[in-house]
């Protein structure tokens, strides 16, 4: 995959899993993993305990680079885009965007559940096979 950004910084309730403890969205895991093979690293950012986040992303057997507990996303977000250069978020939650938007993030909204789209995204998806053309936009 070309053009992709350096590094996807991806929330983990509602976006990889509905809530902890419960199995992936179909294709999340996998879709992750393509990412991560392609060089895009793979950090999840939640607002949880870092004990719990990691516990969590062991157990899906995600492969991420990075996992962050974090009070606030937004700092986490603006080191990640100073650091690694071109990124992405993607979140289900208006404050994963508001972080984004502070961090001068892309932002993708996770409609897994049908949420309603709000305003200020980059794009939305609902089904995670859609994300593989979506960033392939972002990072041209």
């Amino acid at each position: 995959m070309a053009d992709l950004p350096n590094f996807v910084a991806v929330d983990w309730n509602g976006t990889v899993v509905p809530f902890f403890h419960e199995p992936p969205y179909p294709g999340a895991i996998e879709v992750l993993h393509r990412w991560r093979e392609a060089g895009v690293l793979v950090v999840v950012v939640s607002h949880a305990s870092q004990f719990t986040i990691e516990a969590d992303v062991e157990r899906t057997g995600l492969q991420a680079d990075t996992v962050l507990g974090v009070h606030d996303k937004a700092p986490a977000f603006l080191e990640l885009r100073l650091r690694l250069g071109a990124g992405v978020a993607l979140g289900d939650h208006p404050a994963d965007l508001r972080a984004a938007l502070e961090a001068e993030l892309p932002f993708f909204q996770a409609r897994l559940d049908g949420q309603p789209a709000f305003a200020g995204t980059t794009s939305s998806f609902s089904d995670w096979r859609e994300m593989d053309h979506l960033l392939r936009k972002v990072g041209a």
